[in-house]
């Protein structure tokens, strides 16, 4: 389940970045429907692509194969 919230927060994050840097338009990024200025704008994406980041990657470091023995 926190891949899964990781993963929307890495397509979110990331998206929407290079969605604001190409000009795009409001598209389905949850942080272009918010009223904030151009850099806060940018640093919540950029947020959003780390935190899914540290939720995907943090979760895969964890997680250990069972032995069996």
């Amino acid at each position: 389940m926190v891949e899964l919230l990781g993963l929307a927060l890495l397509v979110q994050g990331g998206g929407g970045l290079v969605n604001n840097l190409s000009g795009g338009s409001k598209s389905w990024f949850l942080l272009n429907y918010l009223d904030i200025p151009g850099v806060p704008h940018l640093a919540g994406h950029a947020l959003l692509l780390v935190l899914g980041l540290v939720l995907v990657l943090g979760r895969k470091g964890r997680t250990r194969p069972k032995s069996g023995g």
